[in-house]
């Protein structure tokens, strides 16, 4: 079953609809809802995170302050591809593990794509290519999985094979890098 959908608009968005949570990734719109807070009627969206069983309710005028977006495109899928395969370099002088953790850790909560990029690039040079710390692994887990998970839905194709994508692409960047720092 495909989830993909036309373009949505993050403005109204109705039951159905697929947006992309800044830092969830892929979510599909449930319901929209008025809860009583403190006495005062809001309006709130129910999603559900693609391939989760997790459900996240926002404010239904809180929708960008959280960053909801449309689902990436074709175009912005091979920018990103782009951007994640430049040869990533090992860093001259490596910052001590515990800030350098935080600093990606923080890059990553900001929702932005870059970022997102970013910080798979930085873990892995940082690494050169393997990252041993448990908490750097996990960190990489989360910067792939939901942009893997949306350009699965965006391109239709099995979520492994596009987590596989972005592997080989920084695995390709990494190795790249050594051999121009070589």
């Amino acid at each position: 079953m495909s989830v993909a959908t036309p373009p949505v608009d993050t403005a109204a968005p109705t039951p159905g609809d697929v947006l992309t949570h800044p830092v969830h990734g892929p979510v599909r719109i449930i319901s929209t809802c008025t809860r009583s807070v403190r006495g005062t009627d809001r309006e709130y969206v129910d999603m559900e995170v693609i391939g989760d069983e997790m459900r996240i309710s926002v404010p239904s005028d809180g929708r960008d302050v959280i960053g909801l977006r449309a689902l990436l495109e074709e175009k912005e899928i091979a920018e990103l591809i782009v951007q994640l395969s430049q040869p990533i370099e090992p860093p001259e002088k490596k910052a001590s593990w515990a800030h350098r953790i935080k600093s990606l850790t923080m890059q990553l909560q900001s929702g932005r794509l870059t970022d997102r990029i970013d910080v798979i690039r930085g873990i892995l040079g940082d690494s050169g290519g393997a990252p041993s710390s448990l908490a750097e692994r996990n960190l990489l887990k989360q910067a792939i999985a939901p942009l893997a998970a949306e350009i699965a839905i965006a391109r239709e194709i099995p979520r492994d094979e596009a987590d596989q994508l972005l592997q080989e692409t920084a695995a390709n960047a990494v190795a790249a890098g050594a051999d121009t720092a070589a």
